[in-house]
């Protein structure tokens, strides 16, 4: 067994519960997008769990490092998510609205989803502030700029599918305009 070095035990446990919850995450997302009826719903869990995939081998990978070094790998993380806005306003505008608007009944899977996107944000924010290199306080501020974007994603189609008021009444920076075009 290898013996970490004094300082990397703190990192190893928090990638540990980071990787626990990513791997929560993509479970739920793939077998609730296999689950739902509606086209939107699945093409956003299924684009949130190849985001936690990337998200998962990243983790491992810096796992990796501090199992063999001790050390947190150098300033750049190389963590690069996707832009969901991007992809899912691609599939919107390919897509009729008619198949958009099929089977709205799974918008619970999004209410569960946002659930998880606000506990990995709140982790990536407290791990974040104890960070003991600035690496690492790196790495976690974009995991956490990353979930706050999925966040946003899945309260504008959560909105979008159960046309709520409560859209109309968020901060204007985080509301898709397109979908009400």
């Amino acid at each position: 067994m290898a013996v970490i070095p004094e300082g990397a035990y703190h990192m190893h446990a928090a990638m540990r519960k980071a990787y626990e919850l990513e791997r929560e995450g993509l479970e739920f997302y793939i077998g609730s997008a296999i689950k739902s009826r509606n086209a939107l719903i699945k093409k956003a869990l299924f684009s949130l769990a190849q985001d936690e995939i990337r998200h998962m081998m990243k983790i491992d990978e810096i796992s990796l490092s501090l199992d063999t070094s001790g050390k947190w790998p150098g300033e750049e993380t190389g963590l690069k998510g996707s832009d969901i806005e991007i992809a899912i306003k691609e599939f919107f505008v390919k897509t009729g609205r008619e198949v958009l608007n099929e089977s709205k009944d799974n918008a619970d899977l999004i209410k569960t989803a946002m659930e998880f996107e606000r506990k990995s944000f709140e982790l990536y924010d407290d791990l974040g502030t104890k960070a003991q290199s600035n690496s690492e306080k790196i790495f976690y501020e974009e995991l956490k700029k990353q979930e706050e974007m999925h966040f946003d994603a899945l309260e504008n189609i959560y909105y979008y599918l159960t046309k709520t008021g409560d859209w109309l009444s968020r901060d204007e920076s985080n509301v898709w305009n397109w979908m009400n075009s």
